[in-house]
């Protein structure tokens, strides 16, 4: 099973890369959302997979996120990268959420709870980056398994 969901996470990281290069090169905001739901996907995936194989999944996915946080990501992740995860997975609710959504430059604004917010080109590179480091760890563990 943490299989499928290490496959999932790769297949929907590389998905939200190519989306990202294709704003880099048009421009257009729809991209970026694509980014933020892509990445989340893959992140949420990867958090799975690390749960499964701690055999510590649940069925409410807020625990599981506690869980993962607390007791499974300290033993794998640095403290930036299960910070990014979560983040990646927060970004993405709140898009969903979000009334208004553009882009402005290098940025996408959102309308949160009342306030804009700027989530920029920058800051979603990192999100994908710290998935990629998350991947790389969770086969560097089964390797050794």
């Amino acid at each position: 099973m943490w299989r499928e969901n290490l496959i999932n996470a790769k297949y929907h990281l590389s998905v939200a890369r190519r989306l990202f290069e294709s704003y880099e090169e048009y421009g257009g905001k729809r991209f970026l959302v694509g980014v933020i739901n892509e990445n989340a996907r893959a992140a949420a995936s990867v958090v799975r997979a690390f749960l499964i194989v701690e055999n510590v999944v649940g069925k409410d996915s807020r625990k599981n996120l506690g869980i993962f946080i607390d007791k499974v990501a300290p033993k794998y992740l640095s403290d930036e990268i299960v910070e990014n995860l979560v983040k990646s997975l927060e970004v993405e609710r709140a898009q969903k959420k979000s009334p208004i959504e553009y882009a402005r430059a290098d940025r996408i604004v959102l309308l949160i709870d009342g306030k804009y917010r700027f989530l920029t080109a920058n800051r979603l590179r990192e999100f994908m980056t710290s998935v990629e480091e998350s991947i790389f760890e969770l086969q560097k563990k089964f390797r050794q398994v």
